[in-house]
């Protein structure tokens, strides 16, 4: 008997040691899960290509150094990314960020710099699962607006991202010029505005985007000295998918417009633009906000439509490795040349934006030295970094921090990809110019 309970207790010990062995090894993830729900197809394919290049390549980054320092599995953990294609439909973004949530059950939710009627579904199921989620890129204003809605505004979404007007507070290291669009815009215009006849058009897309930078612009051209055509009936503010642009462009042309401002998405513009040159209607500059971002929508207007447009530009290769650091040496310049290498396309400025909104996360889980929903917030809350777009500090009642901007504009190469988009005009002592300014436009 004596012997039978002495068997029994050692199945029971051993049995209660594999037990807690394999409690604990449950304990401890394999890896850290981040999802992106993002528009790898469609209309904003631009805008989810290089995003999720650059989140790939900071995976790649971190995961050769072993991973992510948890002190609290005492381990470094490897990190997975899984991409989830949107399509570039709203309509799906929420399902499909939930799936991530649910039955993906990341750690943390990354999103591409897009259109923010994306950003909305993704940040109310961040808040509704507790998963820390941060946004790489796009204007704040229309951005902070859909969060105040929210009642209370969302609190595990994070942006880094532009202003379009709205100065920082006094005393932030980026209330000065090149943070705002406005500044960096209206620079550019200080110097060749005068040499048209301050005549202006404006034009945006109905979306949240569009709306917000037509709300905006027509008042602070015709602040800086510019007749603008239409304002008080809105002329320019079209459906997105527009197919016919003649009634538009004919006032425009009729009143002698030379300086075109706006944002709608690529494929609206290169339409508009097309039909504007067919009907001879040509200004001397032309400053679009989002169309022109990306080569596949330069490229796809035709001819040489795509000459001397400008666009504001967030990332840029040209970005110096002292104070734009990515993660184990890597730089702007090497990080654009993997994307070359790997796609034979010129740069997509997304790239930047989803390497440094990775490289954000994944030091707050390190700062946060837990998997903890709650704890990793909070760390982002605190971050203040250099990254490979610069400092990233928050400002913690907006779940905003600003990027330096510069302007771009498209110029023809004797390149095999024959279109680049390099710097034209910077605020910025840390980085000047790559190309003279294009005017008036080809």
């Amino acid at each position: 008997m004596k012997k039978f309970n002495l068997i029994s207790l050692f199945i029971l010990l051993v049995s209660a040691l594999i037990f807690s062995g394999n409690t604990q090894a449950q304990q401890v993830p394999k890896e850290i899960l981040i999802g992106t729900p993002a528009p790898m197809t469609g209309m904003f394919a631009g805008f989810g290509e290089g995003c999720v290049f650059g989140m790939k390549a900071a995976v790649e980054d971190i995961n050769k150094q072993g991973g992510v320092s948890v002190k609290k599995f005492g381990k470094k953990l490897p990190v997975k990314l899984i991409v989830r294609d949107v399509e570039s439909d709203p309509m799906k973004t929420a399902t499909l960020a939930e799936d991530l949530c649910v039955r993906d059950k990341v750690n943390a939710l990354l999103s591409p710099d897009e259109p923010v009627t994306i950003h909305g579904p993704v940040a109310t199921v961040a808040d509704k699962y507790k998963v820390p989620h941060v946004i790489g890129g796009g204007p704040f204003e229309p951005w902070n607006g859909m969060r105040m809605e929210v009642k209370p505004p969302w609190e595990y979404t994070w942006l880094l991202g532009f202003r379009i007007v709205m100065p920082y507070p006094k005393g932030d290291f980026r209330a000065k010029p090149g943070y705002t669009i406005k500044d960096t815009w209206f620079g550019m215009m200080n110097d060749f505005g005068p040499k048209t006849n301050k005549v202006a058009g404006v034009l945006a897309s109905d979306d949240p985007d569009g709306v917000g930078w037509y709300g905006l612009f027509p008042g602070a051209l015709k602040e800086w000295g510019c007749k603008v055509i239409g304002m008080e009936k809105k002329l320019g503010l079209f459906p997105m998918g527009t197919t016919d642009f003649t009634p538009i462009i004919k006032e425009w042309k009729d009143n002698k417009v030379e300086i075109l401002w706006g944002n709608c998405p690529g494929p609206d513009f290169g339409t508009l633009w097309r039909q504007s040159r067919a009907q001879g209607f040509k200004p001397k500059i032309a400053m679009i906000g989002r169309a022109p971002l990306f080569y596949v929508d330069a490229k796809s207007w035709g001819g040489d439509l795509p000459w001397g447009v400008g666009v504001e530009v967030w990332w840029d290769t040209a970005y110096p490795a002292d104070s734009c650091p990515g993660i184990g040496g890597t730089t702007a310049k090497s990080l654009h040349e993997k994307w070359t290498k790997a796609t034979g396309q010129p740069l997509n400025p997304a790239i930047g934006h989803g390497y440094f909104e990775t490289q954000v996360m994944l030091d707050a889980i390190k700062r946060a030295d837990t998997l903890d929903g709650a704890a990793i917030n909070k760390a982002i809350a605190e971050t203040d970094m250099k990254t490979i777009s610069g400092r990233v500090k928050f400002i913690k009642e907006q779940h905003f921090s600003g990027i330096p901007l510069f302007v771009g504009q498209w110029v023809k190469t004797d390149k095999p990809h024959v279109w680049e988009l390099p710097i034209v005009y910077s605020q910025h002592d840390w980085l000047k110019p790559t190309h003279k300014p294009v005017f008036p436009i080809p």
